[in-house]
């Protein structure tokens, strides 16, 4: 139940609504400005409601407090959607102030799924929950009934974490298919009933609130970001192609004909599995590049505590000249770990209320949380810049993972740990660096298309394209083409092949942010460089302690969504720029200069031919 809660509060991250002083042209405009004032009001007290009931939900609760939780939520639900309601009573052709335009258009939109009344409670909330839970509960059988985990153990597990460990160093071929298979076969109703269950509720709520339904599912012009994200995928698939070739190759050598074809699409079993060996030992390209001459990252933070490490991700926004956080932050709105029960698997999380934002953190040190620590504090100095807003300005197109992005890159960079004194007595060679830029670009430069996909998929289940009796087939047709994937076996009539990855925050339209955040992260990242006449190649810079970078970000961050979105990115980017792979293939240009030249001396096949499997 708590679970559950969780989730439906973090469905609230929606803008508080401000007002500004703007002339009134009108009777009409008078009116709508008195509304606009007073829900302003309404709005902010609800916002404090919902920062205190989402933040100190545990799941040590009884029912009696969770149920005392669901009650003030489902009020607040209702106070949301009468406001919507209100606000669609006003005629915007009668309204003259362009400033109470918006205000009006967004408010007509607060009331979002809760529109929906007691089935979203009944229904909608519960369908998330259950999405999400498909991961992580442990109902799948182990791969020849245990025998081949440690200590035979036979119980059951969950995708995430046990498979996807499993999927990390396996190289059976057929236990990596039996996983693959039988977490989709065991999943195939819930993922039917469940995920339709949203779709249809997305066009429902839109249907009610007279708006397009990807207005209210991508929150910003969907048909233009759509067209850059095809435009950015033009850019990156000839370099895509290549990696592809030498993938597929390198996984034929290894497994054979009977498993891989050497001239077609990727088996998706065996895809996974080297998007998650990138960082393994034995992966793909271990016998050019070999994992013990890549430094020891988790070495780097060891000595430091879990504290420490989102301290040292604030000090590199104060090293741009960003003030340091509050105490009111670190004291009140920073969650501490359980100590007592640590939890290795934790995931830190953010709820982004602007103006108020809190963070949790694991207990668990390693270099990947300092990274993801960067990232998260990102998003906290973005709401500070643009808070001074009004508040329909808040959402700034999800302009702070891009920006998060941009800062891993920097913070991850060799010469930053070098410079930071991180990594001590370390010697970043150039192999060391080809090292670990093979293994980034695997997991970046792979990913992209899934993303492209998962997105399209959603886009035309939304515009009714297509239905769920098709979107099995249309989602490998998709993979295809733009990834060069296909089912390691032919997929039955009812199928629902999305990996788990698919329903994870479906609700916050997590895929498409993340295809946004990686392309337009790598063109923040060069853009910033550029800003400090970094000398060399793009991989190794470091704007950490450069001014000059805090105030671009400052001047961008601090206009939230007031301007159209190329004027708001045109504070880092050239002027007019749109999303382009053209900085993330710079970054990784040594990576496909050497993949290039490898497929040419083995004269691997760029591309490939149709798939031989059958999906009905």
């Amino acid at each position: 139940m708590a679970q559950a809660l969780s989730l439906l509060l973090l469905l609230l991250l929606i803008a508080a609504i401000g007002w500004t002083t703007a002339a009134v042209s009108s009777s009409y405009d008078r009116q709508a400005k008195t509304f606009v004032d007073q829900s302003s009001e309404r709005y902010f007290k609800l916002y404090q409601q919902i920062a205190s009931e989402t933040y100190s939900a545990n799941d040590e609760e009884d029912f009696e407090a969770l149920f005392s939780k669901l009650t003030n939520v489902k009020r607040i639900a209702d106070e949301l959607v009468g406001i919507s309601r209100e606000a669609s009573n006003f005629d915007l052709g009668k309204v003259n102030d362009a400033e109470l335009k918006l205000a009006l258009q967004e408010l007509r939109t607060v009331g979002d799924l809760f529109v929906l009344g007691e089935d979203y409670f009944s229904s909608v909330q519960m369908n998330l929950a259950a999405l999400q839970k498909m991961s992580t509960d442990k109902d799948i059988e182990p791969y020849l009934g245990g025998a081949k985990m440690p200590n035979e153990d036979d119980s059951p597990l969950a995708y995430y974490p046990d498979i996807q460990k499993i999927v990390q160093r396996s190289n059976d071929v057929d236990e990596l298919k039996y996983y693959w298979e039988t977490w989709r076969d065991k999943n195939q109703i819930w993922a039917s009933v469940n995920f339709y269950t949203i779709v249809q509720s997305y066009q429902k709520a839109a249907q009610i609130l007279e708006i397009p339904v990807h207005q209210l599912w991508y929150r910003y012009d969907s048909q233009e970001m759509l067209q850059q994200m095809e435009q950015a995928m033009a850019e990156l698939r000839p370099a895509y192609q290549q990696l592809h070739a030498f993938v597929r190759q390198e996984l034929h050598k290894k497994y054979g004909s009977d498993v891989v074809n050497a001239n077609g699409p990727i088996p998706d079993h065996l895809f996974q599995q080297v998007l998650e060996q990138a960082w393994e030992e034995g992966s793909i390209i271990e016998s050019y590049f070999p994992r013990k001459d890549l430094p020891q990252y988790d070495e780097f933070v060891k000595h430091l505590s879990a504290k420490a490490l989102v301290n040292e991700s604030e000090s590199f926004y104060t090293s741009l000249g960003f003030a340091p956080l509050s105490a009111e932050f670190h004291k009140n709105q920073l969650k501490e770990p359980n100590e007592d029960t640590p939890d290795d698997d934790c995931r830190p999380s953010l709820f982004d209320l602007t103006p108020h934002v809190y963070m949790m953190y694991c207990e668990k040190v390693s270099f990947r949380k300092l990274m993801q620590y960067h990232a998260l504090m990102g998003r906290v100095y973005y709401a500070e810049q643009k808070k001074a807003l009004p508040s329909y300005y808040f959402k700034a197109y999800n302009l702070e993972y891009p920006v998060g992005e941009a800062v891993v890159l920097s913070a991850s960079s060799p010469t930053h740990l070098t410079g930071r004194g991180l990594a001590k007595g370390v010697q970043f060679t150039e192999q060391t660096l080809m090292n670990r830029l093979f293994r980034m670009g695997i997991h970046t430069v792979l990913n992209i298309p899934l993303y492209y996909v998962h997105t399209k998929v959603m886009h035309d289940l939304l515009n009714g394209t297509v239905d769920m009796d098709t979107v099995n087939k249309h989602y490998w047709r998709l993979l295809e083409q733009h990834a060069g994937i296909e089912p390691p076996t032919d997929r039955p009539e009812g199928a629902i092949d999305f990996p788990y990855k698919f329903y994870v925050n479906i609700e916050q339209n997590y895929q498409t942010k993340k295809f946004i955040s990686e392309i337009l992260g790598y063109q923040f990242y060069r853009s910033l460089c550029q800003q400090t006449n970094h000398r060399g190649q793009l991989h190794n810079c470091d704007f950490y302690g450069n001014f000059a970078v805090g105030n671009s970000l400052k001047a961008m961050m601090s206009l939230g969504s007031t301007k159209p979105w190329r004027e708001v990115v045109g504070k880092i980017l050239p002027k007019g720029t749109g999303l382009s792979s053209l900085a993330l293939l710079e970054y990784y240009q040594p990576i496909v200069n050497w993949i290039e030249t490898h497929n040419k001396q083995t004269k691997a096949k760029i591309g490939w031919n149709s798939t031989e499997k059958k999906v009905v």
